[in-house]
Parts: C-alpha cells; sequence; structure tokens
C-alpha cells in the first residue's frame, strides 16, 4: 500500500511540474518595436486602414502588434506561444508554471491579465448557473416559419426595397461555430458570390468552422440568409468573415481572450460591423465570476475588447443576453461596453421578451441599447429547415445586418454615428428603460433623421440662415420644423405663421433655435407664409401642407 501511494504521489509531482498551462501574458511596452504607425500595412490590410481614415481615426501605438523580441525570448524559455493581442499587448502562451514563473521576471512583462491558467475554470468543476449544457438553453429551434415579421418590426423590408441590403459592407461574426454553412440552400448565393471572406477557429487552431457547433448557422442566418418564399436576413448582400472564439464544451475566461483575438483579426481584415452572440458573466469555476458590479464598461475583457473595436471605427452589436428569468438577471460582457450596441428581445407583438437580460450596466448606464425580435425569432439550421427559436443571439444579428445596410444607404457616417440615429430613430428614444433600453429601431425614421442632419449640414456650408424641413408636410403625424443655423441669430427669436391676407394665424416666441409647427389648429389649409425674427435674422419663406 505504501509503495502504490508513493507511485501515485511522485506521478501527481511529475504531472504538476510539467502540466502545459495558458497564461495571458501582458507586456510593459512596445519600446524599440520593428513595426511603425507610419507603415500600418504592415499589420493591417487596406480596408482596415482605409475604415480609419474615412472616419478620421488615426493608427496609434495600441494597433501595434506585441513587441518580436519579447515573443523570442519567451519562446527562447520553451513557452509556446499561441495567440498575440495587439490591443492587450499580450500574448497567450502555453508553457508549465515552473517556467511561467521565469517570463514573470522578465523586464519587459508586466503581468498576468486575471490570476492563473486562463483555463484554470475546466479545473474547478461545473457550476449549476454556467454549464455548458445550458449555454445556449433558451435557443432551440422548434417551428417552422417566415421571416417577414421580424424584418418588418425594424423597417428592413422597406429598407431592402429602397436598394439597402448591405452591398459593399463586411460583417464579422464571432460565435461557436458554422455547422454545415457552407452546404445549406439558404447560403447558397453568400457562397456563390464568394462574399465569405475568411474563416478561422480560435479554439481548435484550424480554418474550419464549419464543422463545430450549430449556433454559428442560426445566428448567420438571420443576416445573411436569402431563399424567397422562406428565410431572408437583414444584410443578405454582405459579406462576412466567420470567426470560431467560443468553446460550447466549457465557460471559462479563455473565451474572453478568443473573443478579443478574433476582434483583432475582424479589425485587420476590414470588417464594418461585429455581430456576437455571445456574453459571460458566470463560469464553470465559480471563483471567476463576475459580480454586477463589474459590468461597468471597464473591468471585463471581452467588455474591454469592445470597445477597442469600436474605436478603430468598427459598429459592435452584442446580444444582451438571456437572463433575465435566472438568477443573474442582468447583461453580461461585452454588452456592458459603453461604445457599443447591446440587443434585447421582443416578441412578435414588440412586447419583452421575459428571458432578455436587464439592465442598467453596473455603473448605470441604460442597457440594452436596443431590441429586435429575440421570441420566436426565424432562423435557418445546420439541416437546411427554417424554424422558430427564442434568445437575444438572434436579435443581434437581425440588428446587426440592419445597421450595415442602413450604414450602406450613408457609407461616410461614422460608426458612432450609426449608432446614435438607430438609437434616436428607436420606439422609446424619449424614455428609456432597462428592459430594451431606447427601444426597437426604424429605418424610415432613421433615414429621414440621417438625411435631414446631412440637409442641414450642407445648407449650413452654404451660409443658410434657416431650414424648414418637410415642406410641404404631408400629415399631421409628419410635423413640420424649422432650424435657426445662423450662429449669430440672436438670443430670442419670433415664429410667425401668416395667411395670404396677411393676418397672423400662429406666433411664438422663444429662445429655442428649433421648434416645430403646430399640428393640431384648422386654419392648416394649403399655403402661408412663415416669418421668423431676431436680433440679427429676418427669414420669410413660403410652407404649406398637403
Amino acid at each position: 500500500m505504501k509503495k502504490n501511494l508513493l507511485v501515485f504521489l511522485l506521478l501527481l509531482l511529475h504531472f504538476s511540474v510539467f502540466a502545459q498551462n495558458q497564461y495571458l501574458v501582458v507586456f510593459k511596452d512596445k519600446a524599440n518595436s520593428t513595426y511603425s504607425v507610419s507603415n500600418p500595412k504592415q499589420f493591417l490590410s487596406d480596408r482596415s486602414i482605409q475604415r480609419r481614415a474615412k472616419q478620421k481615426i488615426a493608427i496609434t501605438e495600441r494597433d501595434l502588434p506585441p513587441n518580436v523580441s519579447y515573443l523570442t525570448e519567451i519562446s527562447k524559455k520553451g513557452a509556446k506561444v499561441l495567440y498575440k493581442s495587439r490591443w492587450l499587448n499580450a500574448a497567450l502562451i502555453e508553457t508549465t508554471p515552473a517556467i511561467l514563473n521565469q517570463i514573470l521576471k522578465f523586464s519587459f512583462v508586466k503581468g498576468l491579465e486575471g490570476t492563473g491558467d486562463i483555463r484554470s475554470a475546466r479545473l474547478g468543476g461545473v457550476s449549476e448557473s454556467s454549464g455548458p449544457g445550458n449555454k445556449f438553453d433558451s435557443e432551440e429551434v422548434t417551428d417552422n416559419g417566415f421571416s417577414q415579421t421580424q424584418l418588418a418590426m425594424l423597417g428592413a423590408d422597406k429598407m431592402h426595397t429602397k436598394g439597402f441590403r448591405g452591398e459593399g459592407m463586411l460583417i464579422g461574426v464571432l460565435d461557436s461555430g458554422f455547422q454545415n454553412a457552407d452546404q445549406l440552400s439558404f447560403f447558397k448565393d453568400l457562397f456563390t458570390d464568394k462574399r465569405v471572406i475568411g474563416t478561422y477557429d480560435f479554439v481548435d487552431r484550424e480554418l474550419n468552422v464549419y464543422n463545430d457547433h450549430t449556433h454559428g448557422t442560426n445566428v448567420l442566418s438571420c443576416m445573411a440568409a436569402y431563399e424567397i418564399g422562406k428565410i431572408v436576413g437583414t444584410a443578405y448582400k454582405a459579406s462576412y468573415l466567420l470567426l470560431r472564439t467560443e468553446d460550447t464544451s466549457s465557460e471559462t475566461k479563455r473565451e474572453e481572450a478568443n473573443w478579443l483575438f478574433g476582434a483583432e483579426m475582424a479589425d485587420s481584415v476590414g470588417v464594418d460591423v461585429i455581430n456576437t452572440s455571445l456574453g459571460y458573466s458566470t463560469f464553470d469555476n465559480p471563483a471567476q465570476n463576475y459580480k454586477y458590479a463589474d459590468m461597468n464598461g471597464d473591468r471585463a475583457l471581452a467588455t474591454r475588447a469592445a470597445d477597442w473595436a469600436a474605436q478603430t471605427g468598427i459598429l459592435v452589436v452584442a446580444s444582451a443576453g438571456n437572463e433575465g428569468n435566472g438568477s443573474w438577471k442582468y447583461v453580461g460582457t461585452p454588452a456592458d461596453a459603453d461604445s457599443i450596441i447591446a440587443v434585447g428581445a421582443v416578441t412578435s407583438n414588440r412586447s419583452v421578451a421575459t428571458f432578455s437580460s436587464y439592465g442598467p450596466s453596473g455603473d448605470g448606464r441604460i442597457k440594452p441599447d436596443l431590441a429586435a425580435q429575440g421570441q420566436s425569432t426565424l432562423v435557418g439550421t445546420p439541416g437546411n429547415t427554417i424554424g422558430y427559436s427564442n434568445g437575444t443571439s438572434f436579435a443581434s444579428p437581425l440588428m446587426a445586418g440592419f445597421a450595415a445596410s442602413f450604414w450602406q444607404a450613408f457609407p461616410e457616417l461614422t460608426n458612432m454615428q450609426v449608432r446614435d440615429y438607430l438609437i434616436r430613430s428607436a420606439s422609446q428614444y424619449e424614455n428609456p428603460d432597462n428592459r430594451i433600453g431606447y427601444g426597437i429601431p426604424d429605418f424610415e425614421k432613421a433615414y429621414e433623421i440621417a438625411e435631414l442632419d446631412q440637409l442641414i449640414a450642407n445648407l449650413k456650408k452654404q451660409g443658410k440662415d434657416v431650414v424648414v424641413f418637410p415642406n410641404p408636410s404631408n400629415s399631421q403625424s409628419d410635423p413640420m420644423k424649422v432650424w435657426i443655423l445662423k450662429d449669430d441669430a440672436g438670443q430670442s427669436f419670433e415664429y410667425k405663421l401668416v395667411d395670404m391676407t396677411g393676418k397672423i394665424i400662429w406666433s411664438q416666441t422663444t429662445t429655442d433655435k428649433t421648434i416645430t409647427l403646430p399640428t393640431k389648429v384648422d386654419y392648416w389649409q394649403t399655403n402661408y407664409i412663415l416669418k421668423v425674427t431676431s436680433e440679427n435674422l429676418n427669414f420669410t419663406t413660403k410652407v404649406a401642407r398637403n
């Protein structure tokens, strides 16, 4: 018995000494780098560089890859470098604890992201709240159906009719795998047109993403599917980068690191929009769980990565989570990031889906930001069928494709302007809440707001003093607004409506440089004269209601 025990202890000691763990090692600086911000083609594609230039975003030291000499020194110690991070200035390495201790003594090493093995949750057992068995438990396909309802809710059907279907836009999808996606009839156009521009699996470190999990296939169908009479996605003419970052066999912080690597790849390729129908809050090892207060837009690795992606000009769209009925209840990471669109779920009749995660963020910001149909959402399956499914995982890609196609209509916009227009068009913009944020956006309204802003900006450049829009106005639901553009127009403004006999039928004196003309009056018939006067302004124009 003693001999057997001794052998067992020696084996255990051998295992502890030579076990290959994974660590995310962070460096102190990028000093003496072989890379330069003046030569970004070393590490960014032309499309990535152009996206930054269009949005007037400078390439900075954060964009530089980690110092090659630092990676070389780590490799010389016997550690294997698996992935590198530009934004975190870090490397994911595989090595023993003994070699790690030597690496941590390097003068250029700042320390570890997190504590210990980034996959350490694997050693701690599976927690009841977040085990792999229930990671996507709200997302089972149950029935056949058609996608018109979820498109019309956003006005995406009208958007498509207007000719905006995602052409020229590139969407990166970070998910758990895209099983059979390259063989499905509703993705036929996507692959025939060669609009999948790249793939990578960060879990298995291979190019094939079509042999893993089903979830990404369902998600992709909400954007990219096109099969007349069956299913149509919100950006079915866009191009796609398909990345597997999620390991469905576990829930560890390695998946957050994969998310970071995936977002950086998406950036370097030049994507315009990222959809991520993933979220993290609790892990297999409860010791690694986040607290609600950690969802403050700064703490979690995936959150920081999402904001870094946004700072490069990418519009990041993330599912809010399916914890509304659970013990966690709130949004997770990266949905808490402050520069992205976190998407909650509603039903087909626009009411809140009970499973949709709550806001606000841990620091009190409005979350989710927007909402789309996430209950009984029509999705495509790896079995080449279509059916209804539940989850904010599907509200998010509906929104991401919608945002990409809207952006196609206004290519000069920045990512944050696109986000702003969608929010301003949303159903409860004036009264947001902690269930669906600012509500459900509307294409026609967002389009009108963006078009008007462009008009005002152009007229101001031309030296125009006042804008009246729309003119003529067609109904009481489409009120006429007046904007005073002249910077030195004064402090107090008198607005008058005068009929053709010179009779004043309405007037208002205010300090506001923007007003809405009244609609609920019986004198609105055909043509009137609008007069706007102030200390340094005397403006007159004809206005009409059809």
